[in-house]
């Protein structure tokens, strides 16, 4: 059925037959991967390092967490990734429930106070110790991607905390106007906000042209948070989850999927870090977006393999292209066939460990085995890993083998990803935390999912 719903190429399909492109293949069940000793030993030691990032980068007064390690601002995402660990740490036995907690109430309540917003969007960046606007020299606009990244983030934890974690994560969800940051002409909601002044963010100023017009799972973050809204007024309208484009194609001979226009494996992941598609049921259109994620990290692996002839970084059990620190530590977002973009848009032959580490609950024993060789990888004698004990994180952001390059960076919107997929294979502790809030319930049912998360 899956070829009917194709062209002889694969390429983009119309609308109307997208209904059927994504028919399951696999049964997927709520029940979680079981792995064995020494993997459940090698994810354990990268789930503690990856939360000792954002245990150890997080302001002591605000609770608010850098960037990156080397940065001296709060980037919202990352925020909403630390939140989000912070039930893994608890969890996981690597800090006490009273002092996550307490964290948590910080840095939501700094948040609350924050000037850094507009309608209820936060800017990307935000002052370490305030929550306020940043000095000039840092990006000041309100981001909905960078927005709904933290308030996930803040619902898992309260759900997870209770009170009074969960009234503020849910004040803070509530203030956040995403009817107010649709297009009027085609009804897509706005990627951000610019204020002629950035420290005046309720004064005036004007919405950046780009929408979130193309399928990635940044998309249905926003869309699934905005259908949800607390407030009615805010809320996005139904047809959000389906007025973006939906190209369909396949790497060689795989199976189709919906690909992003970059065609980097983040951009197939974000709203999967907290939402549990498994037990959502089709879309609208008949999408299983936990299977398509899964149809595109298997292309993304076997265009490594099939590439590692011409890039040294790729092989067997090194894939995982996604966008993160490049060569002279530049931001860089590769990506592979099929995707919306025709130009190079990042360094090939770089790679990001977290990229596989993002996959394994989609592809758990391939992504495990790049992750045990990743771990003890060494690039022109470099280890792209820097253990707990030594001072670093885990996995440094990126390593390009053919440059002898590693990069000395830790990113927060990299190491939340890689710890909240990994807890989720093994436990299902951020799906489950998440898909127990009533609002999260109400966003995939008024979105037009059908399964039995939603009663």
């Amino acid at each position: 059925m899956l070829k009917k719903c194709l062209d002889s190429h694969g390429s983009v399909i119309s609308s109307i037959l997208i209904l059927c492109v994504l028919c399951l293949g696999i049964n997927c069940c709520a029940a979680q991967t079981v792995f064995l000793p020494d993997e459940n030993e090698l994810l354990d030691e990268i789930s503690f390092a990856s939360f000792h990032f954002f245990w150890e980068n997080t302001h002591p007064d605000s609770g608010l967490v850098k960037d990156t390690n080397v940065s001296k601002v709060c980037s919202v995402a990352s925020l909403g990734f630390g939140l989000a660990a912070l039930p893994v740490g608890v969890e996981r036995g690597y800090v006490p429930h009273s002092a996550a907690k307490l964290r948590a109430v910080k840095a939501l309540k700094t948040l609350k106070k924050s000037n850094a917003q507009h309608d209820g969007v936060y800017c990307h960046f935000i002052d370490m110790a305030t929550g306020n606007v940043t000095k000039k020299g840092y990006e000041s606009i309100a981001s909905s991607i960078d927005t709904a990244l933290m308030v996930a983030g803040a619902l898992v934890a309260g759900e997870y905390f209770g009170e009074p974690v969960k009234s503020l994560a849910e004040d803070i969800y509530a203030r956040v106007n995403w009817a107010g940051f649709t297009n009027p002409e085609n009804g897509q909601v706005y990627m951000a906000w610019r204020a002629d002044d950035p420290s005046q963010m309720n004064g005036s100023g004007i919405f950046d042209k780009q929408t979130w017009d193309w399928y990635t799972d940044e998309t249905l973050l926003i869309v699934l948070l905005g259908q949800g809204a607390p407030r009615k007024t805010h809320r996005l309208k139904p047809e959000t989850m389906t007025n973006f484009a939906r190209p369909v194609g396949r790497y060689k001979n795989g199976k189709p999927y919906v690909y992003s226009y970059p065609g980097t494996l983040f951009t197939y992941m974000f709203a999967q870090c907290f939402y549990d598609f498994r037990e959502m049921g089709d879309d609208p259109m008949g999408v299983d977006w936990f299977e398509n994620t899964t149809r595109a990290v298997i292309a993304n692996r076997d265009w490594c393999r099939d590439n590692a002839k011409t890039y040294s970084s790729y092989g067997q059990n090194r894939w995982g292209i996604t966008a993160g620190s490049g060569p002279g530590n530049k931001y860089v977002v590769p990506g592979h066939p099929p995707r919306g973009a025709t130009e190079d848009q990042g360094k090939h032959g770089t790679l990001h460990p977290y990229g596989v580490g993002m996959s394994v609950p989609f592809l758990p024993a391939d992504s495990v085995k790049a992750l045990h060789e990743m771990r003890h990888l060494k690039v022109d004698g470099k280890p792209i890993w820097r253990s707990v004990e030594s001072g670093g994180y885990g996995f440094l952001d990126g390593f390009n083998i053919d440059e002898n390059w590693v990069s000395d960076h830790v990113i927060g919107i990299a190491q939340g990803p890689m710890l909240l997929m990994i807890e989720n294979a093994r436990s299902g502790l951020v799906w489950e935390l998440m898909m127990k809030n009533k609002h999260v319930k109400t966003g995939v049912r008024r979105a037009g999912f059908k399964g039995a998360v939603v009663n």
